[in-house]
C-alpha cells in the first residue's frame, strides 16, 4: 500500500516554489511601472489625474477581488490553476493532489489512454487536467455556477497537449439521472472523484450518482480526507453500494478502487441506494461480516474507535464551536425565508444551509484541519422590476462583467418605458457585452428574441442569471453565446446568417485597450435595417473619444440622458 505524504510535499515545495516566482516577476513589474511614471512629465501627470478624478463616480469600484493562482507539475507539464471564489469548489483540495500523483505514478496498473473518464465535482479542474494529459477522454463535470472558471482552467492546461479535447459538462448529483445521462449512453470506463464529500446534505444524491455511473465494466476511483463523522459513515455506505479496495492512504486520506455489485447475480442482491442505507442503520447480516476481508475488519474497527473518540468530545467541540455557528445559521435561515423561490434547481442546491445532522441523522463532530477554509464569500444579489416582473441578479468576480452599471440600468428603464418608441415585439435583438444579463432579460420579458454575448469566462453566471428569470416568461427562449470583440467576425458570425432588428450595448466602454475592436464589432453588427441602441457613462477622456468616432460610423441620434448618461441610437451609412 503506498503512502502519500512524501508526493504531497513535493507538490507543494513545487507550487511554492512556483508562486515565488510569479510575486518576484511582479514585483519587478510594478517597480519598472514605477519608474516610467516618475519620467513622465508632471504637467501632464496633473492634468490626467484632475480629469479622471473630477470624472470618478462615488459608486465606482475601488478595489478588485483576484483569486490565487498555483502551478503543480504531473506527466510532465506545468499546470496552471487558478483558483475561484466558490468556497469549495474554487480551491484545490489534498485528495485531489494525492489522487494526481497517484494515477501519474501508477500508469502501468491504471492505463488512461484513449479511457473515456468522467470526474464528478471537477471543481479547478486539476485532476481532469492531469487524466486528459494521461490520454484519457474526459469529461468534467460540476454545478453550473463553477464550470466557467472550470473551463478555463482545463482548456488553459491542455490545449494542444492531449490526444483528446477534454470536455465539461452540468450535473447535479441526484437519482432521476437516467432522463439527463441515460446509461445507454454515457458509458466511462474510469469515473473519478476527489474529496466530493463536502456537501454533508446531499451525501445520498452522491452516492446514487456513484452508482448511476459505475457500472459492471468502469471502475471507480475515490479519493477522500476525513473531516466528520459523517464522512466515515459514507465510506460504509460506499463499502456496501460497490465492490471496493484500497489502494493507497496516509492516515485520514484514503484512494479507494470500486467496480459494481451488479456483476456478481441479479435479484437481491442488486440493492437499490436507500435499501443500503437502511442496512447501514440496522448493521451488517451475519453473512456479510463473514464475507469481510480480514483488511476490511481491521478498517472498521479503526473507523470504530475514531468515532467513539470523536463522539466523547461531541459536547466539548459543541461548546467551543456550533454556538457561534448556530447563530449565524438562524440569520441565513431568516433571511432565506424572505426570499422567492428559485426556479433553477442547480441554485436551489447552493442555497442550502449546511445543516448539523449528517445523512444517519449523527451530530456531526468536526476533525478540524489548519488549511480548511475559516471565510465563505457569499456574492450579491439584487432584485429589480421591469416589464412587470421581479429580476433576481447573482453578481459574480469578475471586476466588470459581473457587477451591475448605472448605463444597464438605465437602458433598462427605458427599453421598459418607452415601448412604443422601440418595440421590441417579436424582433431579434443582439446583446455585446451582457454581463450579468440584466438588458438582455428585459428584451426578452419585452417580447424580443435575444442573444446575449460576452467572453467565455462569464457565460456561466451570465446564462444562469439569464434562465433563472426568463424561464416560463417568455415568448423566446434567449441564448447565451460567446464574442469576442475583433475586426474577423465574418468568419464566426457571417453577415448573411446573423442579422439583428437591434444590438443593444450598455456600458461597455470599459477596456481602454479595445475601443477599435468594440466599434469595429458595432459596425459589424449594425448593418442596413439594424438599430443600435447604446447606454454610456462618461467616465475617462478616452469615453468622449470614442463617443466622436461612434458618430462618425453611425447616424446617430440621442434618446435620452441624465447628465454624463447618455442614450445614443446609431443606423448603419451603407
Amino acid at each position: 500500500m503506498d503512502t502519500l505524504s512524501t508526493s504531497i510535499v513535493e507538490d507543494i515545495n513545487y507550487m511554492t516554489s512556483g508562486e515565488e516566482e510569479v510575486e518576484e516577476e511582479e514585483e519587478k513589474d510594478e517597480e519598472e511601472d514605477d519608474k516610467e511614471e516618475e519620467e513622465k512629465g508632471d504637467d501632464t501627470q496633473t492634468e490626467d489625474s484632475a480629469v479622471q478624478k473630477q470624472q470618478r463616480p462615488a459608486w465606482a469600484p475601488c478595489f478588485f477581488c483576484r483569486a490565487g493562482r498555483e502551478v503543480y507539475n504531473y506527466v510532465g507539464q506545468e499546470i496552471v490553476i487558478q483558483e475561484g471564489l466558490d468556497s469549495f469548489a474554487g480551491m484545490i483540495w489534498p485528495a485531489a493532489l494525492a489522487l494526481c500523483h497517484y494515477l501519474d505514478t501508477h500508469r502501468g496498473q491504471l492505463s488512461l489512454v484513449d479511457k473515456a473518464v468522467l470526474e464528478i465535482g471537477a471543481g479547478t479542474g486539476l485532476l481532469s487536467v492531469v487524466a486528459a494529459l494521461l490520454g484519457g477522454w474526459v469529461t468534467a463535470t460540476d454545478l453550473p455556477e463553477v464550470l466557467s472558471n472550470l473551463r478555463v482552467n482545463i482548456c488553459r492546461n491542455t490545449r494542444g497537449r492531449c490526444r483528446h479535447t477534454p470536455q465539461v459538462a452540468t450535473l447535479s448529483w441526484g437519482y432521476d439521472l437516467e432522463s439527463t445521462y441515460p446509461s445507454s449512453v454515457y458509458r466511462y470506463d474510469y469515473v473519478l472523484a476527489a474529496d466530493v464529500v463536502y456537501h454533508h446534505d446531499f451525501l445520498d444524491e452522491l452516492l446514487a450518482t456513484m452508482k448511476h455511473f459505475c457500472k459492471p465494466g468502469t471502475t471507480l476511483i475515490w479519493a477522500n480526507k476525513v473531516r466528520f463523522s459523517t464522512d466515515l459513515t459514507f465510506t460504509e455506505n460506499f463499502k456496501k453500494a460497490f465492490h471496493t479496495s484500497l489502494l493507497a492512504e496516509d492516515g485520514e486520506l484514503k484512494i479507494f478502487m470500486a467496480t459494481s455489485r451488479e456483476e456478481e447475480g441479479t435479484g437481491e442482491e442488486k440493492l437499490e441506494i436507500q435499501d443500503l442505507l437502511e442496512v447501514g442503520k440496522e448493521g451488517q447480516s451475519g453473512e456479510e461480516e463473514d464475507a469481510m476481508s480480514e483488511e476490511e475488519n481491521t478498517e472498521q474497527k479503526h473507523d470504530e474507535k475514531i468515532e467513539e473518540e470523536e463522539n466523547d468530545n461531541d459536547e466539548a467541540w459543541k461548546s467551543d464551536i456550533l454556538e457561534d455557528e448556530t447563530g449565524e445559521e438562524k440569520k441565513e435561515e431568516s433571511e432565506c425565508d424572505t426570499e422567492e423561490k428559485v426556479e433553477d434547481d442547480d441554485y436551489e442546491e447552493e442555497e442550502k444551509d449546511t445543516s448539523d445532522e449528517g445523512i444517519s441523522g449523527q451530530k456531526q463532530t468536526a476533525v478540524l484541519q489548519q488549511w480548511a477554509p475559516c471565510i465563505i464569500q457569499r456574492l450579491d444579489k439584487d432584485i429589480y422590476h421591469y416589464a412587470g416582473q421581479d429580476i433576481t441578479i447573482y453578481a459574480s468576480i469578475d471586476s466588470f462583467g459581473a457587477v451591475m452599471w448605472p448605463a444597464a440600468v438605465a437602458l433598462c428603464s427605458f427599453l421598459d418605458n418607452n415601448r412604443h418608441t422601440v418595440n421590441l415585439q417579436g424582433q431579434k435583438v443582439l446583446e455585446l457585452g451582457a454581463g450579468t444579463g440584466l438588458v438582455a432579460i428585459v428584451a426578452s420579458l419585452l417580447g424580443a428574441s435575444v442573444r446575449a454575448t460576452d467572453l467565455p469566462d462569464l457565460l456561466s453566471n451570465l446564462r444562469a442569471n439569464v434562465m433563472r428569470n426568463t424561464r416560463g416568461r417568455c415568448r423566446h427562449i434567449p441564448e447565451v453565446a460567446t464574442l469576442s470583440w475583433g475586426y474577423d467576425l465574418e468568419s464566426t458570425y457571417p453577415s448573411s446568417v446573423y442579422r439583428y432588428d437591434y444590438v443593444l450595448a450598455a456600458d461597455v466602454v470599459y477596456h481602454h485597450d479595445f475601443l477599435d475592436e468594440l466599434l469595429a464589432t458595432m459596425k459589424h453588427f449594425c448593418k442596413p435595417g439594424t438599430t443600435l441602441i447604446w447606454a454610456n457613462k462618461v467616465r475617462f477622456p478616452t469615453d468622449l473619444t470614442f463617443t466622436e468616432n461612434f458618430k462618425k460610423a453611425f447616424h446617430t441620434s440621442l434618446l435620452a440622458e441624465d447628465g454624463e448618461m447618455k442614450i445614443f441610437m446609431g443606423k448603419s451609412k451603407e
